[in-house]
């Protein structure tokens, strides 16, 4: 008789890590959900004449970095800070136009261009870091943005800078 209660006892136990592993197995294998990306509506109304000087000044940044004219490049960019934009100071355009001398950049083009604020947009720029890569294909090439913000009725250029005043992270 303990024979038999011994064969149920370790029959109970088996079948209850049997079914533990299982449900750990059905919770490691479920699929994680994924939020779907929501772009709120632009909270400002864009004209024709924004965008053509949004795509003007991104022009003219990606005229420079292709031309490796890094004053030109730093001349473009501003600091939006306190509700106003302000120049680099020369230690900050020295330190911008360093780490930008040291990037060798073979090829930039324009990315992306998302608009949803007078501060918090999204320019996004790709360039090309090794000679033979290639932009479309994204072979040896790196991405990063800038934020166009309007003042007073002037669009400047600013580093996207997650950090920055203003801005709004949106998936």
């Amino acid at each position: 008789m303990s024979f038999l209660s011994l064969n149920r006892d370790s029959m109970k136990i088996k079948y209850f890590f049997m079914a533990l592993c299982l449900g750990l197995a059905l919770v490691g294998c479920k699929h994680k959900q994924t939020k779907e990306s929501y772009l709120p509506p632009a909270s400002m109304d864009y004209s024709a004449a924004d965008t053509a000087r949004i795509m003007s000044l991104v022009n003219q940044y990606i005229t420079c970095l292709n031309n490796q004219d890094y004053d030109g490049m730093v001349d473009l960019l501003y600091v939006f800070k306190d509700n106003n934009v302000h120049p680099y100071t020369e230690s900050q355009r020295d330190s911008v136009i360093n780490g930008l001398s040291q990037i060798p950049v073979y090829a930039a083009k324009l990315n992306s261009l998302i608009l949803r604020s007078n501060v918090n947009n999204e320019v996004g720029i790709t360039i090309q870091l090794i000679p033979d890569g290639d932009l479309e294909e994204g072979i040896g090439t790196s991405k990063f943005f800038l934020n166009p913000v309007v003042v007073d009725g002037e669009w400047y250029l600013t580093l996207l800078d997650t950090h920055a005043e203003g801005y709004r992270h949106v998936n």
